[in-house]
This record gives structure tokens, C-alpha cells and sequence, in this order.
């Protein structure tokens, strides 16, 4: 068993966009993570990636437009959400605060191994920011209170 401290956890860019995420749990059936969208954020769905994953999201703060296929929800914290394997699912920040979620992925990417993903995720040229500097890119986060 290995516990990871969110705080303690480096944010890693998702793609070309403003989603910054810090993976927490890696295991043979299951990936966590927690992301942080800054205000004016965005993560367009993806057709492709869906196809390999059911995911799990929960809010922690902010409010957020969860993109499924081509509609939108409402997300505020507390709110759970269901996305099945197969439905393109995407974010967007609209308002002026960052907001912060529990992602669950299963199963796992392949291969993904939490000592790994600092290397690969400089190997595609994502930012890649220490935990003391998260907010300076992300915006305020609350979480944990």
C-alpha cells in the first residue's frame, strides 16, 4: 500500500489545453486523479479515448460543464457523475474560479506506473509543475479545505 498526499503530488498538462491533472492511484484495475481546471478551461471530448475507459467523476469544487458526446451538464461539488465506456466525455470551465475533480478510470491506461509519468508527460512536451507552484498556474484551490 502506498499513500500519496494530493498536496505533495506534481500537476501534470493533459494536452495542448488548460487541464492540469495529479495522479493519486494506480492499480491493475483502477486509475485516479485529481484534476484542476482554470477559469476559461477546456477539454475537448474524445471519441477515440472513450473506447478504452469507464469513468467515475466527483466534484470537490467550482462548477464545471461535463461534456458528454454533445451535450452538456450542469456539475457543481458534491455531484457525481457516471460516464460509460464508449461516451466522448470533455470539460469546460466556464466561470471565473478553478475548479477541482476526482477523475476514476477503469480500466487503468495501459501500462501506467505513477514513477513513470513525470518522464512521459516531459517526453510530449506537457508542463509539468511542482506541487509548491500548482496554484500559480491553475489558479486558487481550496481543496483540501
Amino acid at each position: 500500500m502506498n499513500i500519496r498526499r494530493f498536496t505533495e503530488v506534481e500537476a501534470y498538462q493533459h494536452a495542448d489545453d488548460a487541464y492540469y491533472y495529479r495522479p493519486l492511484v494506480a492499480g491493475k484495475e483502477l486509475f485516479s486523479y485529481v484534476a484542476h481546471v482554470p477559469a476559461g478551461g477546456y477539454m475537448p471530448p474524445d471519441a477515440e479515448e472513450a473506447e478504452l475507459f469507464e469513468l467515475s467523476l466527483f466534484m470537490l469544487e467550482g462548477n464545471l460543464d461535463g461534456i458528454l458526446d454533445t451535450d452538456r451538464i450542469a456539475l457543481a461539488p458534491g455531484d457525481a457523475l457516471h460516464i460509460p465506456r464508449g461516451m466522448p466525455f470533455g470539460v469546460e470551465n466556464r466561470g471565473s474560479a478553478t475548479v477541482t475533480f476526482v477523475l476514476s478510470f477503469s480500466p487503468p491506461p495501459p501500462g501506467v506506473d505513477l514513477e513513470k509519468m513525470k518522464a512521459q508527460a516531459i517526453e510530449r512536451g506537457r508542463n509539468v509543475i511542482e506541487p509548491a507552484a500548482v496554484e500559480d498556474v491553475v489558479g486558487p484551490v481550496t481543496f483540501p479545505g
